[in-house]
């Protein structure tokens, strides 16, 4: 099988679309999107209602979940915004995607294993995110272990084998290039580049994985991101770096 795998979209409309195109280039017999799909100061219904036209499968990402509240009271900007421009039912089916799925043999989660809002493949050191030990990958996968695992939240792209042959993979972030926050500890995710992010893994005797880097037109995304009030999206959308003093 051959598994196009997307993940952290966060409403970014054009960088989505661009990636869906360039799946249907790669040939891919599935997608799975990783979630965290309309968080952000962007495009939240156009974007869910692509995802919701596609055949392609989903988990639901921490973001997702959080949109499922029964008000924008308490939730953060990216979110508030987002749940503000998305209707009822477009919230609703985002808080009921699962939060685990198996498409083709591989586990697919949002997050890790554990849950939604642990890093799997990245741990904070000075303030950054880095790549996690496989000890550390291992404990919190547990001694059951599929051949392939796919996991998001971080927007990092990563790839690790651990020694009895798994294989995980982060495809990156979409739409999302930058983000600083400040759980479990203050940190920042910085891609370096605004390019869209994906992967194709393919499944066969040994697993193959593809990590990719695609150019979009990124401007009208920060534009949209400015109008709203959100320079530090707007930054991270050109620069794929955190905004200077956030």
């Amino acid at each position: 099988m051959r598994l196009g795998v997307i993940a952290d979209i966060h409403g970014n409309l054009p960088a989505l679309e661009a990636v869906l195109a360039r799946l249907a280039e790669l040939s891919v017999d599935r997608i799975v999107n990783l979630g965290d799909c309309a968080s952000g100061p962007l495009w939240p219904a156009e974007t869910v209602r692509l995802l919701r036209a596609s055949t392609m499968s989903h988990v639901r990402g921490n973001h997702d979940r959080a949109l499922g509240a029964a008000s924008p009271d308490g939730l953060g900007a990216s979110d508030s915004y987002a749940w503000r421009n998305l209707d009822a039912e477009a919230r609703g089916w985002l808080a009921a995607l699962p939060f685990e799925i198996d498409v083709g043999g591989a586990r697919c989660v949002h997050a890790s294993p554990k849950d939604d809002d642990t890093y799997l493949l990245d741990a904070i050191e000075d303030g950054r995110l880095v790549a996690a030990t496989p000890t550390a990958v291992e404990a919190l996968i547990g001694p059951a272990r599929p051949a392939v695992i796919l996991c998001g939240h971080s927007h990092q792209p990563r790839l690790l084998r651990l020694d009895d042959g798994t294989v995980v993979v982060n495809p990156g972030s979409v739409g999302n290039p930058a983000y600083q926050a400040t759980e479990p500890s203050l940190h920042v995710s910085e891609s370096g580049a605004p390019h869209a992010r994906f992967a194709v893994v393919t499944m066969t005797d040994q697993v193959a994985v593809e990590l990719h880097a695609i150019a979009y037109d990124w401007e009208p995304a920060a534009r949209q991101a400015e109008a709203n009030g959100r320079a530090d999206w707007a930054h991270a959308l050109r620069t794929g770096r955190v905004l200077s003093g956030q």
